[in-house]
């Protein structure tokens, strides 16, 4: 999924089909829904970004258009959030701070549950009927109380609270938006950006490997192994080798 929308700088339209994880054969139990973004994707973000030219809809079983609401103050303007699962916490150091960041895609919501959230593993998706950055309106599939009927283009759908479901993935699918002259800027500008991540990886490995060469010759390498296996061997028997040569010697 990085690889497919990282880079490229026109609009972008995702579309899912998922179904209802206790594999009921009904054909309402298959959904599909997606949005619409203007905006480039950015990866591993710890917050939401984007602008208000983004939307969420759903075609079926019943047809839905969620428009984004204006920004205000600190209320809304959650649009887009894509975080890859690589971490950037400023606590990584430290295991006992966990980052409970939702890992995937999503928008809406908040960066913890957000209101149509893909997982990096693109098996599960979750989706919830109302946040502070769209119109109300269902995603997923109907509740039992609403019989299905939806106004395509009114943000009132009835909703007293937000329901929220999780449907497994059964196709997903990225779409490039635009005239001629959009899609060849677009990809052009992702193929640049592959290019220059590809000349930062090569050049990564390049610099371990040098490293790694380096402190073979000098016996950094050799050293350590020993090192550790004298403590494995020394765990082994119950104490650290070097113990008894210490008692011995009256230390």
């Amino acid at each position: 999924l990085e690889h497919a929308i990282i880079g490229y700088q026109g609009p972008t339209l995702l579309l899912v089909r998922a179904s209802s994880k206790n594999n009921n054969s009904d054909d309402n139990a298959v959904v599909t829904f997606g949005a619409y973004t203007a905006s480039k994707w950015e990866k591993n973000k710890r917050d939401f970004f984007g602008t208000s030219d983004c939307f969420l809809f759903q075609l079926a079983p019943t047809l839905c258009v969620m428009k984004s609401l204006p920004k205000m103050g600190t209320r809304g303007g959650h649009y887009m959030y894509f975080n890859n699962g690589m971490s950037t916490n400023i606590h990584s150091g430290n295991p006992s701070k966990k980052d409970d960041l939702a890992k995937g895609l999503g928008f809406g919501g908040t960066v913890r549950h957000p209101r149509l959230f893909v997982d990096i593993h693109l098996e599960e998706c979750r989706v919830s009927s109302q946040d502070t950055s769209f119109e109300e309106g269902h995603l997923g599939l109907p509740p039992s109380t609403n019989n299905g009927d939806c106004d395509p283009f009114s943000s009132s759908s009835g909703f007293a609270s937000s329901t929220t479901s999780t449907l497994h993935i059964d196709s997903l699918e990225v779409y490039a938006v635009g005239d001629e002259d959009t899609l060849r800027e677009g990809f052009e500008a992702q193929y640049q950006h592959r290019d220059i991540a590809d000349a930062a990886l090569r050049n990564a490995r390049t610099v371990d490997k040098a490293a790694f060469l380096g402190d073979l010759r000098n016996g950094v390498v050799e050293s350590k192994a020993f090192a550790h296996r004298g403590q494995v061997d020394g765990r082994a028997h119950g104490s650290l080798k070097g113990e008894e040569d210490r008692k011995a010697n009256g230390l």
